[in-house]
C-alpha cells in the first residue's frame, strides 16, 4: 500500500508558480483572500500550465514584488506585462496579448484634448504601477493619487473624488458593464501595448515549450475564446 501511495504521489505533475498580482482588477483578476477565483489571468495561467503538463500554483503578490519574485525564482511566471514595466532581469515570451492604456474622466471633469492638459491634474493611479509614457509626455513624474487597484480608482472617479484616472480600456468597459449608470467616459488614449509573460531565468528550459504553447492556444482559438468570456 505504501508503494502504491508513493507511486501515485510521484505521478503528480510538477508545478508552475504563477504570480497573481494583488492590485489587478476584473476583467484581469479577482482574488478571494490570496486565491484567484476569476479573471483572464487565472484562466490564462491554468491554460498555459495545462498545455505544458504542469500544475498551476498561484502566488498573490503586490505589483512591486511581482517582477522581483520572478527574477529571483520565488515565482516562475508573470503574464500581461512588458519589459518597460519591470525593472528586473527576466526572460520574455513572445507577445500575444494586447491592451490599451487610457485616461478616464468622471462626470464633472473639465474637457481635455491632449495629455499635456493634465500636467497639473492629480491622476488616479495604482500603487506600484509605472506609467512611463505619461511621465515622458509631461517631462516629469505625474501627480499620482495611488490606490490599491483599478476598480477602486474607477469607484472614486464615479463618486467625484477626482477628475481623471489612468486605467485600461478593458477595465473601464468591464466596470461600466457592471455599473451602467456610472457617468464615466474615456477621454484620451495613452498607449496601445503588446504584452507577453515574464519567465524566471531559472526556468529557461520552459521558454521554448511556453512559446510553442502560446502558438497553439492562439491557433486553436483558445485565447480568443478566453478573452471573449470577459467582454
Amino acid at each position: 500500500m505504501l508503494a502504491s501511495w508513493v507511486g501515485a504521489a510521484s505521478a503528480e505533475p510538477p508545478v508552475l508558480r504563477i504570480v497573481a498580482p494583488a492590485n489587478q482588477s476584473m476583467p484581469m483578476l479577482r482574488l478571494d483572500g490570496h486565491r484567484p477565483v476569476d479573471g483572464v489571468l487565472k484562466d490564462l495561467g491554468e491554460l498555459l500550465a495545462q498545455r505544458l503538463g504542469l500544475s498551476p500554483v498561484f502566488i498573490a503578490l503586490p505589483s512591486k514584488r511581482a517582477g522581483p519574485a520572478v527574477a529571483s525564482g520565488a515565482a516562475d511566471l508573470l503574464c500581461y506585462v512588458k519589459p518597460e514595466w519591470l525593472d528586473v532581469q527576466v526572460l520574455w515570451t513572445q507577445s500575444f496579448l494586447s491592451g490599451t492604456g487610457i485616461i478616464a474622466a468622471g462626470p464633472n471633469a473639465p474637457p481635455v484634448s491632449r495629455l499635456h492638459d493634465l500636467r497639473d491634474e492629480p491622476l488616479g493611479t495604482v500603487l506600484g504601477y509605472r506609467y512611463p509614457v505619461i511621465d515622458q509626455a509631461f517631462n516629469q513624474a505625474i501627480r499620482r493619487e495611488d490606490v490599491a487597484d483599478a476598480e477602486t480608482n474607477l469607484r472614486r472617479l464615479a463618486l467625484g473624488r477626482l477628475h481623471f484616472v489612468v486605467t485600461d480600456r478593458a477595465a473601464l468597459a468591464y466596470y461600466l458593464k457592471a455599473n451602467p449608470t456610472a457617468a464615466l467616459r474615456e477621454v484620451l488614449e495613452v498607449e496601445h501595448y503588446q504584452l507577453g509573460c515574464a519567465l524566471s531565468p531559472g526556468k529557461a528550459d520552459l521558454l521554448q515549450p511556453l512559446n510553442k504553447a502560446i502558438d497553439r492556444i492562439q491557433l486553436d482559438g483558445s485565447v480568443a475564446k478566453l478573452l471573449a468570456r470577459y467582454r
